[in-house]
Order: C-alpha cells, then sequence, then structure tokens
C-alpha cells in the first residue's frame, strides 16, 4: 500500500491545510513539502491518532473499519459506491464551497480528515484506481474482527419454499435427441421431447461444444458422442458438468434470456459460475435458500461478482429483449441480478445441482437448496444414476418404443433410422417407415445395420418387420397410397360418353361402373366437357 509520506505529497497545499486542521497542525506551511512533513509526524502519532479517530462520525469509522478489513484498500468505485457520494472538485471550487466542513457521506469525512488516498494499484485485471489507507496510519488501527465470511442471503421463508417443484432428470436425454438431430440434419424442433426441454436449442449446441461432442465447424463428432451416450448417467453427468463448469464455450451471460449482447466485447463465464458454487458448497445441507435473499445480498456484499474489474459496468454492450440498453450501475439487477437467477435456475438445475422451490404451483421459483447429486458432482464425483437397460419395444405394425430407461446410445441410433412421433408417460414413440428407412441410407446406416441393433434391442423382433424391411431394401416400396379426384356419374352411360371425348386422355384408373379417377389439375376441363355434352356438375 503506499506510504503516508506518498499520500501526503500528493495532495495539494489547500487540502494540505484542510488536513492540518483536523490533525492540529498549524496552518502556516508555505509549500506542499513543508506541509507534508508537518503533517507526516503528527499523523504518526498513536496518540494523535487515536483523537482524530475517536472524533469521527460514527458511520465514517463503519467506513474506515471496512476498508481495514479488505486489507487497507478498495476499488474507487466501490469505495465510492458503498460509501458515498464523493463531491470531484479542483482547488478553486473546493475553496469556494468548502465541502469540508459540510460532508456529504462518509467518503468526504475520510478523505477530508487525511485519513484515505486515492491512487491506481495493481488490480486482478491489471492497473485500477483505488481507496486506500496508507500504511503507517493502518498500523495505528486496532486489528479487524476475524469474523467468519457471511453467507449471502438468508434461509427461505415457508411461503418461498411452499411448493418444491419437480426434479427434472431429463438434460442427458434431451441432449442425446439434440445431437440425434443434428446427425439426421433435422431441425430441433421436430424433437419429440422438444415441449419438455426447459432450455433452446442454443443452449443444447453450447453444452454440446463444451463437451467436445461438436467439432468447430458444428459437425457431430461420432467418436465422442458414442463415449460419452455409452457412458452410465452418472458419469455422462461427471463430464458434462465439469465442461460447463470449466469451460468458455457456454457463455451464460450471453445466452440468459432477456438480454442481448451486442458487438465484440468478451467476458470470462467462469467468474460468475465460482463464485455461485462457492456459495452453494458453505449453505447448510437441506436448507431452503431465498433466491431473492440471495440477490439482495450479492448486491451489497460482492456485486462484481462477474465483473473484469471492480466497479466496472460500462465496458459490455448489452440490451434487454426491447431494446433498451443495460450498462451502467442502476442496471445491475437487470444484468448481475438477472445472471444469478439464470444460474440457479437454469444450468444448476438442469444438471440437479439444486432443487428448486416456489410460493405456489405455476409462479417462478423462488427457493432453492444443494442436492446431494450436487454435493458429489462439486466433489468431483459421480452422483448415482438410474441404470440404462430397458429394452426397446417392437409392434407388428412398425411402432417402436424407447422407454426413459432405455440406453441412451441405442435412441440416439433409432431417432436416426425411425420417425418421431413424440413422448409419453412410458418413453419415446418412434414408427418405422419406408420414408425413414430412406433417410437412414442416405445416412449410412444400411437395412443390415437397423436389423442388428433392432435384434439386440428389442424385446422381440416381429418377423413380419424384418421381411419388411429386407423386403425394402431388395425391391423398394410395396405399396403406396396415394391423393387422387374421383369422378362419381349417375349413370354409367355418362361415364362411357366421357370416354369417347376429348377429355378421355384426363381420366385415370376406373373405380367402378360409374366412377373413374381423375387428375386434380384438369377437374375444371372435365367439367367443362360434361356441360357440353348436357351435363353438369360441380366440385366438392
Amino acid at each position: 500500500m503506499p506510504s503516508l509520506h506518498y499520500h501526503l505529497h500528493q495532495a495539494d497545499l489547500g487540502l494540505l491545510r484542510i488536513f492540518a486542521r483536523t490533525w492540529g497542525v498549524p496552518e502556516t506551511f508555505p509549500t506542499v513539502a513543508a506541509g507534508a512533513d508537518a503533517l507526516e509526524a503528527a499523523m504518526r502519532a498513536p496518540a494523535e491518532a487515536e483523537a482524530v479517530l475517536a472524533r469521527l462520525p460514527e458511520d465514517a469509522r463503519a467506513a474506515l473499519q471496512a476498508l481495514h478489513a479488505r486489507e487497507g484498500r478498495l476499488p474507487w468505485a466501490e469505495f465510492v459506491r458503498r460509501f458515498g457520494p464523493f463531491r470531484e472538485m479542483g482547488p478553486g471550487r473546493r475553496e469556494r464551497e468548502k465541502p469540508h466542513e459540510q460532508p456529504v457521506s462518509p467518503a468526504e469525512v475520510l478523505w477530508y480528515a487525511g485519513w484515505v488516498g486515492r491512487a491506481f494499484l495493481e488490480g486482478p485485471a491489471g492497473p485500477l484506481e483505488f481507496a486506500y489507507i496508507p500504511d503507517e496510519m493502518r498500523a495505528l488501527l486496532p486489528p479487524p474482527p476475524q469474523a467468519e465470511k457471511p453467507l449471502p442471503g438468508r434461509p427461505a421463508t415457508p411461503a418461498e419454499r411452499a411448493f418444491p417443484l419437480p426434479s427434472h432428470d431429463h438434460i442427458l436425454d434431451h441432449l442425446t435427441t439434440y445431437l440425434a438431430a443434428r446427425r439426421a440434419g433435422r431441425l430441433p424442433e421436430e424433437a419429440p421431447d422438444r415441449k419438455a426441454w426447459r432450455y433452446t436449442p442454443a443452449h443444447l449446441e453450447a453444452l454440446a461444444h463444451a463437451l467436445g461432442v461438436l467439432t468447430p465447424t458444428g459437425e457431430v463428432n461420432p467418436v465422442a458422442v458414442r463415449a460419452f451416450l455409452e457412458a452410465p448417467r452418472g458419469e455422462a453427468l461427471l463430464r458434462l458438468f465439469p465442461a460447463w463448469r470449466e469451460g468458455l464455450a457456454f457463455n451464460d451471460l450471453k445466452l440468459m434470456p432477456g438480454v442481448v449482447a451486442e458487438g465484440p466485447w468478451e467476458n470470462d463465464p467462469r467468474r460468475a459460475r465460482e463464485a455461485v458454487l462457492g456459495w452453494l458448497e458453505r449453505l447448510p445441507a437441506g436448507t431452503w435458500w431465498s433466491l431473492e435473499g440471495l440477490v439482495a445480498a450479492v448486491h451489497q456484499c460482492c456485486p462484481d461478482f462477474q465483473r473484469p474489474a471492480p466497479g466496472d459496468y460500462d465496458s459490455w454492450y448489452l440490451r434487454s429483449a426491447d431494446g433498451e440498453p443495460l450498462s451502467g450501475w442502476e442496471h445491475w439487477d437487470a444484468v448481475d441480478g438477472a445472471l444469478l437467477r439464470f444460474l440457479l435456475t437454469g444450468p444448476l438445475a438442469w444438471f440437479g445441482v439444486v432443487a428448486l422451490a416456489a410460493p405456489k404451483k405455476g409462479v417462478l421459483p423462488a427457493a432453492f437448496r444443494l442436492t446431494r447429486r450436487g454435493r458429489a458432482l462439486l466433489a468431483g464425483q459421480a452422483p448415482p444414476g438410474q441404470a440404462e437397460d430397458q429394452p426397446l419395444m417392437l409392434r407388428a405394425d412398425g411402432r417402436l418404443f424407447a422407454p426413459w430407461r432405455s440406453p441412451r446410445v441405442v435412441r440416439y441410433h433409432v431417432a436416426r433410422f425411425a420417425e418421431w412421433e413424440g413422448t409419453d408417460r412410458s418413453g419415446y414413440r418412434f414408427r418405422l417407415t419406408a420414408a425413414s428407412l430412406r433417410r437412414a441410407a442416405e445416412q449410412g446406416i444400411p437395412a443390415e445395420q437397423v436389423l442388428a441393433l433392432l435384434k439386440q434391442h428389442t424385446r422381440a423382433l416381429p418377423p413380419t418387420i424384418v421381411q419388411a424391411i429386407r423386403r425394402w431394401e431388395a425391391e423398394g416400396v410395396q405399396a403406396a397410397i396415394k391423393p387422387m379426384t374421383v369422378l362419381q356419374v349417375r349413370d354409367p352411360a355418362i361415364l362411357q360418353a366421357l370416354r369417347q371425348s376429348r377429355a378421355a386422355r384426363f381420366l385415370g384408373p376406373v373405380l367402378g361402373p360409374a366412377a373413374v379417377a381423375v387428375r386434380r389439375d384438369a377437374a375444371p376441363l372435365v367439367l367443362a366437357v360434361l356441360a357440353e355434352m348436357g351435363y353438369f356438375g360441380e366440385m366438392e
């Protein structure tokens, strides 16, 4: 920390004379050097320091003690935010307005009493302007109490935790669906479980990149996907959670809803995660914690938890969803507070690290607590996971069911060669069709591979399905249902006459003595010819 000698020699002559009034030093010194020397002798004396300290207002002493507890320095922006305001004045304005006679804050009291200096010092991210207590003066203060760092926030009230929300253990399943869609060239919106996703396709894409199962160009990496999908559920979570926690591919700030990032600026999402996870690890086991209580406490104790430098609220270009700029301290809750809410109700809930509760059904979560799974993941241990050993069920009509606990790697392949029909309480619903087999072949999945997978992973493989797949491979589609336009007449003689007219070329297969298929685009022409023959018809 800068010395008292440095602190005093940075002041102008007028400011030194203000210090002199506080410390009982005659103001007759003619120069800065002379005044600094006279003040330094007085300010080093323990008795003088104790007397001046005793005359300070209580809130100023509390501010000085808080600064002392932070190793004698705070970023200037944080110091002013907590203990200000501080009116910036040059010597002329200061002489006219005399702010030292009526200071408006603890920050001004300490400044004009000479207890606090201001200088650029080396910070975690480079040089930063700090408020500081000179070394010699800090040595005169009683040591700060070594109290345990308090937990931010408070336990949830009974009202906040009245309705525990059901846990959703499906992040691995939904990520499997997303990867199958990417591999098959299908839109995520077509996924059978899309309505159950608590995340957007962009969230899953970022997690897939963090996990390394997508190449930098966005292609599915088959080797990495197979290793991830074949891992037991607990081990798969133990891969996914650290990939998010330690990586940069998933940028929580830029992916949270309600905020739009603009421009080329960068942030480190790991700073915010580590802060939140550090608080989580200290929570009492099983205790529901207030979400808004945490946000309010962080706003007071450590608002810069994710910022590149303390007090830097202007270097990120963010807008709200409706276009409002979100720069500056006044938008802390819309950016930093919103990020805390997103981390706890988003990724940490998706992975099962926290459980959530709400005041009642249908409203936003208001409370959270660390789960057993969360403690295991934070300790680098694979949490217990249900076995994925349930076989597929295939019916003779081609309907295929993948239970919730069927192997993810099997469902990944099924999703590539079967039609997606949705989900129900038992699991995923698919159907084998000629079109789905054709798409599978286009992806390099031959019919024999489809049969081998079905034989290995279904309870029973209907013989008719085996025959249908092999016939399709050998001969293609065996039957087709096509839309058609049908002409029906009251008298078969009308149809006979029409076959002798110029409309004959528009007629298709005969469907009965009084019905014939008609080219849809030619239906108006056939009706015109019938009118010429003396028969009015109509399109239904």
